[in-house]
């Protein structure tokens, strides 16, 4: 058997909630946000990257292997919960659902790459300076895709506490029309008064987290006191998370579905088909019950 070198960034066992059969084989939409062709795809083969978790240690798979063997089963208890249950977790049982925010959160590229900018441009400064002085210390500048991944390591700890103190919603789908999609960075920082320059981070003043736990379930987190517990999704809520995350996709969002719903600025909903690019508009759909 060869080394094992596709990494998955995205748990498969989160992924399969959002495929037409709920397994690792079965079949979703991978749709590209470069307009390229719609794709049928798998969780086996999506959100992942060849030794994206390989690191220089004597077990170059030790962190590929934590969070498979550590880690995703943990969160897979989260994710079995609210299939079954259709409700958040117990307030015992919220570590594990926790933890899976925190990981949608962490092990995306987009995160390793807000990482590794401080770095580089600190590695890039010091490199021009050593053209004109002598700099002792430059190779402590230098740092390694196993560096980055230390450091995902240890925000572990310090995200799930950030995020234990949030407030959480949970909003089940009822209608079976209705599909939630998710992406390739399902974890969805938004602020109703951001703008170009905002920064989204998990402690600030009223910025809403929204997350996709499979497609028919929607959770949302906030620092304001909110009412908690289980709600039943409006198509606007899903049409609007819909849109935030084929807006946010770094390459990708999928959908089990050719038809999903969106929304235009003004939050009306409208169906959209991703293989066939067309949009059945707000008279359509309000006229088809949706």
């Amino acid at each position: 058997m060869g080394r094992k070198a596709k990494h998955h960034f995205i748990p498969k066992c989160y992924l399969k909630g959002f495929t037409d059969g709920g397994e690792n084989s079965s079949p979703f939409w991978a749709i590209p946000i470069n307009n390229e062709t719609p794709f049928p795809t798998n969780p086996n083969d999506a959100c992942a990257q060849r030794d994206y978790y390989t690191v220089d240690h004597e077990n170059s798979l030790i962190v590929e292997n934590f969070y498979a063997e550590q880690i995703e089963p943990k969160i897979i208890k989260a994710i079995d919960y609210i299939k079954i249950n259709s409700s958040l977790p117990p307030p015992e049982e919220m570590r594990h659902l926790i933890l899976l925010l925190a990981t949608l959160y962490l092990r995306v590229p987009s995160h390793r790459e807000a990482l590794e900018m401080p770095m580089r441009r600190t590695k890039e400064i010091v490199e021009s300076m050593s053209k004109d002085i002598n700099v002792s210390n430059k190779d402590e500048y230098d740092y390694s895709k196993t560096d980055l991944i230390k450091t995902e390591l240890e925000l572990i700890d310090t995200v799930q506490e950030c995020l234990s103190n949030k407030y959480y919603q949970l909003h089940v789908v009822e209608d079976d029309s209705l599909n939630v999609i998710t992406s390739d960075k399902p974890f969805i920082l938004s602020h109703p008064k951001g703008g170009k320059y905002f920064y989204f981070g998990l402690n600030t003043s009223n910025i809403e987290i929204c997350v996709p736990i499979t497609n028919n379930a929607i959770l949302i987190a906030r620092n304001e006191k909110m009412k908690e517990g289980t709600f039943r999704a409006t198509k606007e809520l899903v049409g609007l998370t819909n849109t935030k995350l084929a807006l946010s996709a770094r390459r990708f969002f999928y959908s089990k579905t050719e038809e999903i719903i969106l929304v235009n600025d003004d939050i009306s909903v409208y169906k959209h088909n991703i293989c066939t690019n067309k949009s059945k508009h707000s008279d359509s759909v309000n006229a088809a019950g949706v």
